[in-house]
């Protein structure tokens, strides 16, 4: 039974008669350190057979070994639990240690599965988005989407190379495109979007990044001016040369929306195992406050105080020792 200043008392009583001259041998230190914990002590007092003085009286406390609470801490933020092991709370110490394993667990799996998903993207990219197909519309369509400043005789044979073949369209990387002219040709025709009409310029608001840069698997499924580079867009549309409310290019291709729900979904998987890099590094804040309290309390519980009386009887004097357990919790 454990009850705070719970107070036991255990009383030895010692026997053995000693003879007048002798010297007395209690059985017990009054030492705990000496007599619970391993290490005795030779008593050297000598007492005469028979006095008249008053009870020699012997008091000794002592405690546990303590724990640095500092050092508690420090374990436990590099290891959830390692501290409270250090503090003999152990239960706590497998719960923050299971906790730690748990979360990594999650967080490798989840990077999995986003990598998994955006391997799984960028292969739909390659299959069904091709580079050359938008370069081709965006010539086609120069007049419309600037309002008939620019003219697609300025830019083809800057934007496509001596590999040129309109009835080919290359796989990737596209060895048929000059990326920096593409460019050069994206920037001039929004900065020459027509100020007439309706809606906000004509879309081009950005330059395709080169194939296989993050940004380019991430563009080409995000802005509406990349649409017509998907296999099932209609290139027919709906820009109309007569009509300059049409000068602004909308996506008009199901794979283009196809394409942002897989990545949408690889980006989750990563946010989740984002949130779980979070709990780890709670866990181990936690961990580290539990065992510098636990250590702390640890130093406060466990305290022993014992006394010997060398009592007085017709036989001599034998030692009468009390021992005085309390933990505190």
């Amino acid at each position: 039974m454990t009850l705070r200043g719970a107070t036991v008392a255990v009383l030895l009583l010692g026997a053995l008669p000693l003879l007048a001259g002798e010297q007395p041998s209690p059985h017990f230190t009054g030492n705990p350190r000496v007599d619970f914990f391993g290490s005795r002590l030779i008593l050297t007092n000598t007492l005469p057979a028979f006095s008249d003085s008053p009870l020699l009286q012997m008091t000794s406390t002592t405690s546990a070994e303590e724990k640095i609470p500092v050092v508690a801490g420090l374990l436990s933020l590099a290891v959830p639990g390692l501290g409270e092991v250090y503090s003999k709370n152990y239960v706590k110490a497998a719960a923050f240690f299971a906790a730690d394993v748990v979360s990594w667990i999650q967080v490798y799996n989840y990077n999995k599965k986003g990598d998994r998903q955006t391997d799984a993207f960028q292969a739909f990219a390659n299959q069904h988005w091709n580079a050359q197909r938008y370069a081709e519309w965006t010539l086609n369509n120069i007049g419309v989407l600037t309002g008939g400043t620019l003219a697609r005789s300025s830019y083809e044979n800057l934007v496509f190379n001596s590999r040129y073949d309109p009835a080919v369209l290359p796989p990737p990387p596209f060895r048929t495109i000059d990326w920096g002219q593409l460019n050069n040709m994206e920037r001039d025709i929004g900065a020459d979007a027509p100020t007439t009409g309706v809606g906000n310029g004509n879309g081009y608001t950005h330059v395709l990044p080169y194939y296989g840069e993050q940004q380019y698997y991430e563009l080409i499924g995000k802005y509406d001016e990349f649409s017509r580079g998907w296999d099932d867009a209609d290139l027919n549309g709906p820009l109309d040369p007569n009509d300059p409310a049409s000068h602004e290019i909308h996506n008009n291709s199901q794979r283009f929306i196809e394409y942002q729900l897989m990545r949408a979904q690889a980006n989750h998987y990563y946010d989740v195992a984002g949130t779980w890099v979070s709990v780890v590094v709670v866990n181990h804040v936690l961990s580290a406050l539990d065992a510098f309290w636990s250590a702390t309390q640890y130093n406060k519980a466990l305290h022993a105080e014992a006394h010997m009386q060398m009592q007085p009887t017709q036989y001599g004097f034998v030692p009468f020792t009390e021992l005085k357990l309390r933990y505190d919790f």
